[in-house]
């Protein structure tokens, strides 16, 4: 099993920040909250992406049931990135900046790693729970404050 193909998460990321980043702020400001300014958008973009590609570098180079679960905690994290920017193309009828990355890039990649990982014996379905836990309470804990703290929900 070559563990290099969780290097395509944060590869992923970064393409799909260039489709978020000239739409993004606007956008969330009336759907989400936040990030207010560019700088919030930066700020946060940073931070996601040092979860990544600390999660994968783990997952690679020291490699145990815990460092796997952690890299493929940030492959869920995509795809729970993919769910979000859906469910609000959805439930608006308004081009969410990301939807498109996140469905045509996010989506195969996920599954493709999860597959992998499955198909190999490295992981278990506990494993798999564990990381979707791990990288959807990454996503979704952060927007659900900012939609509570901004009174969208």
């Amino acid at each position: 099993m070559d563990l290099y193909i969780l290097w395509l998460v944060p590869v992923s990321y970064f393409v799909h920040i260039l489709e978020e980043t000239p739409r993004f702020v606007p956008w969330a400001l009336e759907y989400i909250g936040a990030p207010e300014t560019f700088g919030q958008f930066v700020f946060g973009n940073v931070i996601f992406m040092a979860y990544v590609i600390i999660t994968t570098t783990l997952a690679i180079f020291y490699t145990s049931e815990l460092t796997l679960i952690l890299g493929l905690s940030a492959a869920a994290w995509i795809f729970s990135n993919f769910l979000i920017h859906a469910y609000y193309t959805l439930r608006t009828g308004i081009y969410s900046p990301g939807v498109v990355t996140a469905g045509a890039i996010y989506v195969p990649v996920s599954l493709y790693i999860f597959s992998s990982f499955w198909s190999s014996g490295l992981i278990n379905t506990l494993d798999v729970i564990l990381s979707f836990i791990i990288g959807f309470a990454i996503m979704y804990v952060p927007t659900i404050i900012q939609e509570k703290r901004k009174g969208k929900i």
